[in-house]
């Protein structure tokens, strides 16, 4: 079973690891006005949204946990990665509607300065950071899908062992009854039923059931 699903695992740990290196490029360039001159602050996606890289090192534990544990495990773990998309995804889109917001802590921490002022201008690295996690988010359902449908398989070849067992039992049995004194497996327990009652009755009048007349 790790053979089949080894592809989905190691692209959900590729893409959970470039979400997270996402986040440690600059997402904002804020061109903030102060008492003296204009500052420029590069805001990291780490800083804009620390989310996004906890959500990306999740998905990356949950991706080699998946490769370590059986089929359920896998199915809650992608399950896990694929809400971890999601997530990453909408915080990124938080940060892309509004950068200002996301960059006014950066900016303070920096600069001791938080106004509305300021020129705050988006770099690529949001949207790279949004295709990362719409990947993040398929490769969890990826998983999901490859643990349930080697689950079937699985409960498939069972099924075919057990009756292959069963038709074996069966030849082995009309093999051991020659032609004319065929008896089934039913009646030979039922036979054998009989003579343990017999048996039972025997030892209760006090005779030996062992005794032959």
């Amino acid at each position: 079973m790790l053979r089949r699903t080894a592809p989905a695992v190691l692209v959900t740990l590729l893409c959970a690891l470039a979400l997270f290196a996402t986040t440690t490029a600059t997402w904002i360039h804020a061109d903030v006005p102060t008492s003296l001159q204009s500052v420029t602050v590069d805001v990291p996606g780490a800083d804009a949204a620390p989310a996004v890289t906890a959500l990306g090192l999740v998905a990356a534990v949950a991706a080699v946990a998946s490769a370590l544990g059986g089929r359920v495990l896998r199915t809650i773990v992608g399950a896990v990665v694929a809400l971890a998309g999601v997530g990453a995804m909408l915080a990124v889109l938080a940060v892309t509607g509004d950068p200002r917001a996301a960059a006014q802590p950066t900016v303070g921490a920096q600069t001791g300065v938080i106004n509305d002022g300021g020129d705050y201008a988006l770099t690529g690295w949001p949207w790279a950071a949004v295709t990362a996690a719409v990947l993040l988010a398929l490769c969890g359902v990826w998983l999901a899908v490859v643990a349930r449908h080697a689950r079937r398989r699985n409960a498939q070849r069972y099924d075919r062992a057990a009756v292959a067992g069963s038709v074996g039992t069966a030849a082995m049995t009309a093999a051991m009854h020659p032609r004319g004194g065929e008896a089934s497996a039913g009646e030979t327990q039922a036979a054998e039923h009989v003579d343990d009652i017999d048996a039972w009755d025997a030892l209760t009048r006090g005779e030996d059931p062992t005794q032959t007349d």
